[in-house]
């Protein structure tokens, strides 16, 4: 396999207009220079098309011929790197700072890690940094309780997702979490960076993650059928912690569907909803209930 590139920086964009310059120029601006940039317009309805063609002959423009969403986006972007290591940036963030990529690869040296987890800066409410420390970068942690499963935070070498045939699972929402704990189970080397590597700006209007919709709802018991599907794969020495993950996450699912429920009725956004605390919970714990 050819690696012509250390990185290939792979930027989602649907009606980001008023973003999507700040995120290309945040990766043209790095003073590491050996990656390419892909920009996946996903039939975007603004002027975000427009604002991606001022790059042209910089970077790599992939027009979508119909909006197809954000796993689908994703998928076409992997499917045209040519880097060796593969970073996602959604049209509305940006990289941290322009020492980024120079960073990244510091860290990886002459290693060759199949995901390396990292860290970002909330933008907006209190620009908390989350950043990965030794303790929460097991496999075991996080499956058990990854409080960040966002895809930009990791660094994913692209030959180990070739080979494991890692696609992102297409309309659905919570694709990064399925994503993400599937790696964590294919991968046989990781690493981790306490740094952050892009600038999450949260609560934008228009987002996925303000837009509330029953599909959301759904969804959410279409990501617990596949994260039993991986539990059944699963190696038996992680299968505890997966599931650990199962039941924590399936408590949470009535609160979240009424907060969202109650934000469609009075036509509000849906709420940003709190970062994962889980604690390992044993199964064979758990007392049955008078339904």
């Amino acid at each position: 396999m050819i690696n012509e590139y250390r990185f290939s920086i792979i930027i989602s964009a649907y009606n980001v207009e008023p973003y999507i310059e700040r995120a290309i120029s945040s990766v043209l601006n790095q003073k590491f220079y050996n990656y390419e940039v892909i920009v996946i317009d996903d039939k975007s309805t603004d002027n975000t098309l427009e604002k991606i063609m001022k790059y042209e002959g910089k970077i790599n423009i992939i027009k979508n011929n119909k909006n197809k969403g954000l796993g689908a986006v994703r998928n076409i972007g992997i499917d045209n790197a040519k880097g060796e290591y593969i970073i996602h940036l959604d049209g509305d963030d940006t990289l941290y700072d322009d020492n980024t990529l120079k960073k990244i690869d510091d860290l990886i040296g002459t290693n060759n890690p199949d995901i390396i987890f990292l860290g970002f800066q909330e933008i907006n409410g209190n620009n908390r940094l989350r950043i990965s420390t030794a303790e929460d970068s097991t496999k075991e942690a996080r499956l058990m309780c990854d409080t960040n499963f966002s895809v930009p935070s990791k660094c994913w070498r692209r030959e180990f997702l070739e080979e494991n045939d890692l696609k992102f699972i297409e309309n659905i929402y919570y694709e990064d979490m399925i994503y993400s704990i599937n790696a964590v189970i294919l991968s046989k080397k990781t690493m981790y960076g306490e740094f952050p590597i892009f600038n999450y700006y949260k609560n934008r209007v228009g987002s996925i993650m303000t837009t509330p919709s029953i599909r959301r709802c759904t969804d959410m018991y279409k990501m617990l059928a596949n994260l039993m599907e991986l539990y059944d794969k699963a190696p038996k020495n992680l299968k505890p912690y997966l599931l650990s993950f199962i039941i924590n996450e399936t408590k949470g699912i009535p609160f979240k569907i009424k907060c969202i429920l109650n934000a469609i009725e009075n036509k509000e956004n849906a709420p940003v909803f709190a970062k994962r605390q889980y604690k390992f919970t044993d199964i064979n714990t758990i007392e049955e209930e008078n339904i």
